[in-house]
């Protein structure tokens, strides 16, 4: 079953989630799957910014298309005019050469001008020729780049995952670690404080080594065997809370952030993601 992203309410329930939770095993598991799940907003994230640079270097192609074929017919134009003036100046040669001079010369500068034009117009036309390949060349770089991005942006989100989740076991190994330590205390306290106040009533006779004392010894042994490990859980689920909620704010402030670059992008645009997305651009 494939990974949903994450919304502001799933986040909620998350959060509700935690707080009922009663094995703090179960809360770092939680975190693990809300960081699995914030991957999934930060890849979709990463797919709309592709998509919406695809679309912008394949707009500007377009326009830069449609100005060089605009270009293009204004020189087919040109070429069309050219033609009827030689066509006129054949039909005026066809009826032979006129006999008056300065028609004669009127005739010969048309002829010089249209010279002009052709070689003009030739020079235009190799010129559009080359813009046009410039264009092509340009385009082809930039879906190169974009491409090669794409290929490339699988590779941060899963290193990143990966140091995430890590980062929760390592929290989670640490915070049994302290909850271990934590809790000598008061297995150790509980039977002092129980051994001074045997001692000063007389029970525990006149030796002030508290080792040799019973009540001690017995009080420690009553604790390690029926209470100790519930000392432990409760230290560990008080620590456990504090670090979840650390991780959970984390991830909540990750998500507000990419919420608000998606919206940046939006509004930048006048899009909407989930149509942007559902164009499967990759």
């Amino acid at each position: 079953m494939p990974i949903l992203s994450l919304s502001s309410k799933d986040l909620q329930t998350y959060q509700k989630r935690l707080t009922q939770l009663g094995h703090t095993e179960d809360s770092f598991a939680v975190i693990k799957e809300l960081h699995q799940r914030l991957t999934v907003n930060e890849a979709e994230l990463k797919k709309l910014e592709f998509a919406v640079n695809l679309l912008q270097i394949q707009g500007n192609h377009d326009l830069q298309k449609d100005a060089v074929k605009k270009e293009h017919q204004k020189l087919k134009d040109i070429r069309q005019t050219i033609d009827d003036r030689i066509l006129i100046v054949e039909q005026k040669l066809y009826l032979g050469i006129p006999d008056d001079l300065d028609e004669m010369e009127q005739l010969i500068a048309e002829q010089e001008a249209i010279v002009a034009d052709q070689e003009k117009l030739n020079e235009d036309e190799l010129s559009l020729l080359e813009k046009m390949s410039q264009i092509d060349v340009a385009f082809g770089k930039q879906l190169a780049e974009i491409d090669q991005s794409r290929s490339n942006r699988e590779l941060p989100l899963n290193a990143k995952l990966e140091s995430a989740l890590q980062q929760v076991e390592a929290a989670q190994k640490q915070t049994e670690l302290r909850s271990k330590m934590l809790s000598f205390l008061p297995i150790l306290l509980v039977p002092i404080i129980l051994d001074c106040i045997a001692y000063k009533i007389g029970i525990n006779g006149s030796n002030p080594l508290i080792f040799s004392h019973y009540i001690f010894l017995i009080s420690l042994i009553v604790i390690q065997i029926f209470f100790a490990d519930q000392i432990r859980i409760k230290i560990f689920s008080f620590l456990a809370v504090k670090q979840c909620d650390l991780f959970f704010k984390q991830i909540s402030d990750s998500l507000s952030e990419l919420e608000k670059t998606k919206r940046q992008i939006e509004t930048k645009h006048s899009i909407k993601a989930e149509d942007i997305l559902s164009l499967d651009m990759s």
